[in-house]
C-alpha cells in the first residue's frame, strides 16, 4: 500500500479529514459519562432521607413520649440535614465537572495544546484557562468538604444505632466506638447491621473517615495536594501522594508489594508487569479500595498505615457518595425494624425537663412571686 505514492497521499488526506471531523465534533460527542449518574445519586439520597424520617416516625408513634428536646430526635434531624448537605455538594461537583468538560472542548476547538511555545495566548484563551483553574480549585474544596460532612453523617448515624440498642458508649467518636463494639460482637440488638453491612462500614471507615483525618484535617507532614480527572468525562478524584524524596521509596515500595495477597483477585491474576500490579502507587490504591473485604483488623490497620505513608488517589466523588447514600438507606431500614421490635429499651436521651414540665415550672414560679395574696 505504502509503496504507491498516490495511495500514500490518499491515505494521509483521508486521515486529515478524519482528524478534522474529530476536532469539529460537539462536546456531547466527546463526553464520557460516569456510570453513576446524578439522577441515580439523587434517588439514593432521597430514599436514604426517607428511611431516616421513617425511623423517627416509628419511634415517635411507638413510644409517644411527652414533647421535649430528646437527643434521639435531634440526632435524627441532624442526620437528615447532613445527608442533604452531602447531596448539595455532589450536585455542585456534577455541575462544575460538566463545565470543565465544556472548557476542555473549547480548548480543543482552539487547538490550545498545539500553541507555539514562547507566544502568549490571546486574552480569550487566557480567560478559558483561568476559569478552568478556578473550577478545579472549587471542586477540590467541595470534594474535601464531602469527606468532612460525610464523616458527620457517619457519626450521626452511629448515634441513632447507639440509641436504639441502648449501648453504653462515651459518644466522643460515635462511629469508631460503635465499630469497635460491632467487631467485639457487643452490638446487642443492632449486631445484625454489622453482619449485613460489614463491608460498607469498613470501607466507609477507611475510605472516608480515615482519609479525611490523615490527608485533609490532620495533614501534619508534607503532601502533594492535587486532583486527577479525565479530559472529557465526569470523574474527579483527590490525589495526595508523598513528595519525591520525603520517604525511603525503595522500602515503602517493598512493603506495598508484600501486601499483594490482599489485592483484589483480578489484580493477583494479572501479569507481574501489569500497571496496577507493577506500580506500587497503583497497587496500594487497589488494595486500600479492597479493605472492606479483609477479615483481619490488624491487617487492615497495616494496609491503612502503609497507604497513609505512601498516599494516593481517592475514589471519584460519585463512588464515594453512592456508597454513603446506599449504606445509610440499607442500614437505617434495618434499624427501623429493630427499633419497632425493641421500643421499650430505646434510649431517647430524655431532657432534664419536658415541654409540659417547663410550662408547669414557670406557672409555679409565677405563683410564688405573685405579691397579691388574693389572686387565685
Amino acid at each position: 500500500m505504502f509503496g504507491d505514492r498516490a495511495a500514500l497521499s490518499a491515505f494521509w488526506s483521508s486521515l486529515r479529514k478524519r482528524l478534522s471531523g474529530w476536532r469539529n465534533r460537539k462536546v456531547e460527542d466527546l463526553f464520557f459519562p460516569h456510570n453513576i449518574t446524578a439522577e441515580e445519586l439523587k434517588a439514593l439520597h432521597d430514599e436514604a432521607r426517607e428511611e431516616v424520617g421513617e425511623l423517627s416516625s416509628t419511634v415517635l408513634r411507638g413510644l409517644n413520649p411527652p414533647a421535649g428536646a430528646y437527643a434521639f430526635f435531634n440526632h435524627n434531624a441532624q442526620l437528615l440535614t447532613r445527608l442533604r448537605d452531602c447531596h448539595a455538594i455532589v450536585r455542585r461537583l456534577y455541575s462544575n465537572r460538566k463545565r470543565l468538560t465544556a472548557l476542555a472542548n473549547e480548548q480543543r476547538r482552539r487547538r490550545v495544546d498545539e500553541w507555539p511555545s514562547g507566544i502568549p495566548y490571546p486574552e480569550d484563551i487566557q480567560k478559558i484557562l483561568q476559569e478552568e483553574s478556578e473550577l478545579v480549585e472549587y471542586m477540590k474544596l467541595d470534594l474535601e468538604s464531602l469527606y468532612i460532612v460525610g464523616t458527620l453523617v457517619l457519626d450521626q448515624w452511629a448515634l441513632q444505632v447507639i440509641a436504639v440498642g441502648a449501648l453504653r458508649c462515651p459518644k466522643r467518636h460515635p462511629f469508631i466506638e460503635l465499630l469497635d463494639r460491632f467487631e467485639k460482637q457487643e452490638g446487642e440488638v443492632s449486631q445484625g447491621i454489622w453482619e449485613e453491612c460489614r463491608e460498607d462500614l469498613l470501607w466507609l471507615h477507611y475510605q472516608m473517615r480515615f482519609y479525611r483525618n490523615r490527608f485533609i484535617v490532620h495533614a501534619n507532614r508534607p503532601w502533594q495536594r492535587g486532583t486527577t480527572r479525565s479530559r472529557y468525562g465526569e470523574d474527579f478524584n483527590l490525589f495526595t501522594p508523598t513528595p519525591p524524596g520525603w520517604l525511603n521509596d525503595k522500602q515503602i515500595d517493598e512493603d506495598i508489594h508484600a501486601l499483594l495477597p490482599f489485592a483484589p483477585n483480578r489484580i493477583r491474576r494479572t501479569p507481574k508487569e501489569h500497571r496496577e500490579r507493577a506500580r506500587p502507587g497503583a497497587l496500594i490504591e487497589r488494595i486500600f479500595d479492597n479493605i472492606g473485604q479483609i477479615e483481619s483488623r490488624d491487617k487492615r490497620e497495616e494496609i491503612a498505615r502503609i497507604f497513609a505513608t505512601k498516599g494516593g488517589s481517592t475514589p471519584t466523588f460519585q463512588v464515594l457518595a453512592k456508597r454513603l447514600f446506599s449504606f445509610v438507606r440499607e442500614s437505617i431500614s434495618m434499624l427501623r425494624d429493630i427499633a419497632g421490635e425493641n421500643l421499650e429499651t430505646i434510649d431517647l436521651g430524655r431532657p432534664h425537663s419536658t415541654s409540659e414540665e417547663q410550662i408547669r415550672q414557670r406557672l409555679d414560679s409565677g405563683r410564688e412571686e405573685d405579691p397579691d395574696p388574693t389572686r387565685p
